[in-house]
């Protein structure tokens, strides 16, 4: 099982990618998706909500400063 720890630097590499690479909006929203989708596979408590504001938050707060 991973841990809280993983599903963080999960979250960062995604920001970084979508930062770096500023792939079409739909591409990084389902690749977001498949991940949450095998976590919630992997950990029942897993909260997808917190998961998608980890990636997307930090990315607006970046992209608007």
């Amino acid at each position: 099982m991973m841990t809280r720890k993983d599903y963080v630097a999960t979250a960062k590499i995604l920001q970084e990618y979508n930062l770096k690479y500023v792939p079409s909006e739909d591409a990084i929203d389902n690749l977001v998706f498949w991940f949450i989708e095998m976590f919630e596979k992997d950990n029942k408590r897993f909260d997808g909500d917190r998961f998608l504001n980890a990636v997307f938050n930090e990315i607006d707060k970046r992209v608007s400063a």
